[in-house]
């Protein structure tokens, strides 16, 4: 089963419960398997609770359930409320270059995207709340590292004779800057969003929780 399948199931069972503050925070990232990582977190008796489950494809093994712990922070409800009307109307901007260009009614996006990439998800559902925002990591880069790192790249007379051999029509000004990293446009303005804060906030909480080995898998037969 997937892990918001997974996920949807724990919280149906949560509210049957009575449990009525819950939400998740899940991290899944694409090369050429998907690997995903999710924390469950909900509020009891004035007590906050976050389990983790972790699924990947590169491996035979089922979906890894983690052992609830109870937390001393609740920090993840707590900047929902504080920052609640920003985040449900703020949307993290894509990767662009230049600005899109209309032609004969036709939109051209200047959007830039990459196959292999992490996602972050916040979702909160509650009695009164239905919060789901996602946004691609890559959409809060400055400029295609990879792209970057191309562009230093020297390209031998030896080389530009062979695509020349090849028919191509390509000088070596050209061929430097095929690869000349392209700035998003929308970085500033991306990176003073309250989501973008609450991924950082999170992802620092949970690493801590990590490193003291906080999480303890539970066994399957």
């Amino acid at each position: 089963m997937k892990i918001d399948s997974i996920l949807n199931i724990e919280i149906a069972d949560l509210k049957t419960s009575g449990i009525s503050k819950i939400g998740y925070t899940r991290l899944t990232c694409i090369n050429y398997g998907v690997y995903s990582t999710a924390y469950l977190i909900w509020t009891k008796d004035n007590s906050t609770f976050v389990q983790k489950f972790k699924n990947s494809e590169y491996d035979n093994k089922s979906l890894e359930r983690y052992k609830p712990i109870k937390l001393t922070d609740s920090i993840y409800f707590e900047f929902y409320r504080q920052n609640k009307e920003k985040l449900n109307n703020e949307n993290i901007e894509h990767f662009e270059y230049k600005p899109d260009s209309i032609v004969d009614n036709k939109i051209y996006s200047s959007r830039i995207m990459v196959s292999h990439s992490c996602f972050r998800h916040f979702v909160i559902k509650s009695s009164k709340e239905n919060f789901h925002k996602r946004f691609d990591y890559f959409d809060l880069k400055e400029f295609n590292k990879k792209k970057a790192y191309a562009s230093k790249r020297k390209y031998t007379k030896e080389e530009i004779k062979k695509w020349e051999e090849r028919g191509w029509e390509i000088s070596e000004y050209e061929i430097i800057n095929e690869n000349y990293p392209k700035r998003n446009l929308n970085f500033n303005y991306n990176k003073e969003l309250k989501l973008v804060e609450w991924d950082k906030i999170m992802t620092e909480f949970i690493e801590e929780l990590e490193s003291e080995n906080k999480f303890k898998l539970i066994e399957t037969e």
